[in-house]
């Protein structure tokens, strides 16, 4: 699965705008891919395992979101988290192709199946 899930990261990170992301798997390893140089994939896995963290707490009494964006002075940062325990973090900068696709691209993660 690991192998399907880097071919669809890096097809997405190619977009202008993009800074770089990944899927966090629920054993604990992740697959990232960076699209700045100032914005590695140590980084975005640090990202990905704190986002992952955050979930039990923003889940409970079934309030479960979606998806979540945090937006920043230069960028948004969004966690799609599907029923199966992968969790999609990704960084964009604002007022970008990227910036403009999240939601199309959110939706895209929640519909795919990928192979065990």
């Amino acid at each position: 699965m690991n192998e399907a899930l880097q071919k669809w990261i890096a097809a997405r990170v190619n977009t202008p705008g993009t800074l770089g992301g990944g899927i966090y798997l629920p054993d604990g390893s992740s697959v990232c891919q960076s699209a700045d140089e100032q914005f590695p994939s140590e980084k975005i896995e640090k990202i990905l395992q704190q986002l992952a963290r955050s979930q039990p707490q923003l889940a409970g009494d079934n309030l479960a979101p979606r998806w979540g964006t945090w937006v920043f002075e230069q960028g948004k940062l969004r966690c799609v988290v599907r029923a199966d325990g992968l969790l999609f973090g990704l960084a964009v900068r604002n007022d970008t192709d990227a910036a403009q696709n999240l939601n199309q691209l959110s939706n895209e993660f929640l519909a795919l199946e990928f192979a065990p």
